[in-house]
């Protein structure tokens, strides 16, 4: 009895540190997402209150902004890849999807300030929009949204500061992303928004760069 009384407290032991284990894990990832945020807070506020400043002074500034707004967009890409990493890994800090709510809505403010600044300084790269499902997927939709990632990934490639690529999760139960949707009538996933132009399924390079171009 001695023995499988140890044997059970040792199993419990086990199972509690593994349980603390994980959670511990998890509140770390959480609090490194939202250290990130705040830091994509700080440089959003930081590319905003530019651009104000550009609106208030001569065109002739207008390159200035474009390649602010640009390397904005290239960090803002790379920390929603962390991002994505960091939630697929999390299974016990719901708070998480809400720091991916909260970095889509960053998403969104960029892309309608990079509309903004091409319309007033007349620069000619295209906005490229991938709106995606983050729940609920099927087997097939997992697979036509990696390889409409891919897809974009290799077009960013070519066409580098020619285009903005800005990823958005399509169903996080946002107001803002909601009306976008209903305002294009997108109502198959992965989509793809080439300034005005959407495209509904799987895109390919080849269609998609018969716009941009490049």
């Amino acid at each position: 009895m001695n023995v499988y009384l140890k044997a059970g407290i040792l199993t419990i032991l086990v199972f509690f540190s593994g349980l603390i284990l994980g959670i511990w894990l998890d509140q770390y990832r959480l609090q490194d997402v939202k250290r990130r945020i705040a830091t994509l807070d700080i440089s959003w506020n930081d590319a905003r209150l530019l651009y104000i400043y550009f609106q208030k002074i001569e065109k002739e500034y207008c390159e200035l902004a474009f390649n602010q707004n640009l390397a904005y967009n290239e960090k803002i890409y790379k920390e929603g890849l962390e991002i994505e990493f960091a939630e697929k890994a999390n299974r016990f800090t719901p708070e998480l999807i809400d720091e991916k709510r909260r970095y889509v809505l960053l998403q969104t403010q960029f892309w309608l300030n990079s509309i903004e600044l091409k319309e007033k300084c007349n620069f000619t790269y295209n906005n490229v929009v991938y709106f995606y499902k983050q729940h609920n997927l099927t087997r097939d939709e997992v697979v036509d949204q990696k390889t409409q990632a891919s897809i974009l990934l290799d077009l960013k490639e070519k066409c580098g500061n020619k285009i903005m690529l800005i990823p958005l999760a399509a169903d996080l139960n946002l107001t803002i992303i909601d009306a976008i949707i209903k305002h294009y009538k997108i109502e198959k996933y992965p989509a793809v928004i080439v300034d005005n132009i959407v495209f509904q399924g799987v895109t390919s390079l080849e269609k998609i760069n018969e716009i941009t171009k490049c």
